[in-house]
């Protein structure tokens, strides 16, 4: 791994475990046993670390929101797309969890998450329009009723995170599963029997038993 691949490692390590404002660059030379300069030569201002970890972060799940909405034809690849997305997530955990922190402080960061929910908002639009379409979702109630679903589906996606480092007591090997079934029982009510057969018959094929809300009390480390 070269230098710099390190050095975002690192980071992203202990960003997630101590978060961001409690991290300084100094700190991430020092784990790395490297000098300071030699970590400033790469990354001038802990700012561009973190623009950076937020980058690779984004551009991880653009690829997997590439691949849903090409698989939408699939109802396996589409769960499994949105399921590594949560990965990815929960990869990069620290930017959810400093969300409010980093907009505030990082104005660069600020404006792409808010063009990146933009673009999100649509492409979740034409994907509740294409399953409305072919039948697996029900006719919209009102005019703009999916506008709704989808920004409180993507809502519930940057939150999760959040909602498990508090919440969640159960298996860590669960966690995502866990919270990719409480995303599908957001939309559960809007299915189609032709959408809740094709959706469940998927479930049934690799996802755990759902453990229920039962185990949302605390964090399991």
């Amino acid at each position: 791994m070269k230098t710099r691949d390190k050095i975002l490692h690192a980071a992203r390590l202990m960003f997630n475990e101590h978060g961001v404002s409690d991290i300084s660059s100094r700190n991430i030379s020092d784990e790395l046993s490297i000098s300071y300069g030699n970590l400033c030569y790469h990354f001038p201002k802990k700012a561009d670390l973190i623009h950076q970890l937020y980058m690779d972060m984004q551009s991880e799940l653009d690829h997997e929101l590439s691949n849903l909405q090409q698989e939408i034809y699939g109802f396996d690849f589409m769960v499994q797309s949105l399921r590594r997305m949560l990965e990815v997530m929960h990869k990069y955990k620290f930017v959810f969890l400093d969300f409010t922190l980093l907009t505030r402080k990082y104005p660069k960061i600020k404006a792409h998450a808010v063009r990146q929910y933009q673009n999100r908002m649509l492409i979740g639009r034409r994907i509740f329009t294409f399953l409305m379409q072919e039948g697996y979702l029900k006719e919209e109630r009102r005019d703009g009723h999916y506008d709704m679903i989808v920004h409180n589906f993507l809502m519930i996606l940057n939150l999760w995170v959040m909602d498990a480092e508090l919440y969640y007591t159960g298996a860590n090997d669960a966690k995502v599963d866990h919270y990719l079934e409480l995303l599908y029982s957001f939309v559960r009510a809007s299915l189609t029997k032709k959408g809740a057969d094709a959706f469940n018959e998927v479930y049934k094929s690799f996802m755990p038993p759902f453990s229920g809300l039962s185990t949302r009390a605390g964090l399991e480390n």
